[in-house]
């Protein structure tokens, strides 16, 4: 991951002309003709970090613009975490300490309208625009392109116009596929996300650093399949509401 991020960090913070006439229209046509239409989508896979004591199993299910849900499964226990988001509400369930937090998504939308496309689109390893949403040919205009001298590019989205002061880009390799996304607001957020690809499934490697908070995960998606059913709906009987921040601590 280090000589990726080492490559995109080089060009991803120099002073790019976004004036110049962009000449690679035709990559981004291409990468966008890749992505196949969907509706919904299943993951299945396992989650690996130091800050767990076993490599749980995750599984993702996603209906386009609507709805995720994120059930997590160990061995003899069956599902102890739950996430569901809709267009209506964020629902979190630790079964383990039999206690949820459930907060209305109005607030988040409001701040945020695209989030729910973004975040399956980056899921599903696809070039998000901040703001315009998943890639499309249209968006050649505020995209600057550059050839990696590895047979694939570097997308470099405009950020301008942003009242933050924020950089990301995207690696993309010769097939048209994700490879890498790095994301920096100085001071206050960082991300990189490495996608690889193996026999079927996607692998991530997450990096992320918020407010000096480190994280590093690995996610193995060894299914990946368009369609799927959406889990069973959430029973709370017997649950405890708490707080996001005690629901946070339970998680420790």
């Amino acid at each position: 991951m280090k000589k990726i991020m080492a490559l995109l960090m080089l060009v991803l913070f120099c002073s790019v002309s976004m004036q110049a006439q962009n000449t690679y229209e035709p990559v981004i046509d291409n990468i966008v003709r890749s992505y196949m239409p969907w509706q919904s989508v299943t993951f299945s896979g396992k989650v690996k970090t130091e800050k767990l004591p076993v490599s749980p199993n995750v599984k993702i299910f996603m209906e386009r613009d609507s709805l995720i849900q994120i059930s997590v499964r160990v061995p003899l226990l069956g599902e102890v975490g739950r996430i569901d988001i809709n267009t209506r509400q964020i629902t979190a369930v630790n079964k383990l300490k039999r206690i949820y937090a459930q907060e209305p998504t109005q607030k988040l939308l409001e701040i945020y309208p695209g989030i729910f496309g973004d975040i399956q689109s980056l899921l599903l390893a696809r070039v998000v625009v901040l703001g315009q949403g998943e890639l499309r040919p249209e968006y050649a205009g505020i995209i600057e392109v550059e050839d990696d001298r590895e047979g694939g590019w570097m997308l470099l989205p405009s950020t301008e116009d942003a009242l933050l002061n924020y950089s990301y880009g995207y690696l993309i390799g010769s097939g048209g596929r994700m490879r890498a996304l790095i994301a920096n607001l100085p001071g206050k957020f960082s991300l990189e996300l490495e996608y690889s690809y193996l026999n079927g499934g996607m692998q991530i490697a997450v990096d992320a650093d918020v407010k000096g908070k480190h994280t590093i995960a690995d996610i193995d998606f060894n299914s990946v399949k368009w369609g799927g059913t959406a889990f069973q709906p959430l029973k709370l009987v017997n649950y405890r509401k708490v707080g996001i921040k005690e629901f946070i601590s339970s998680l420790k």
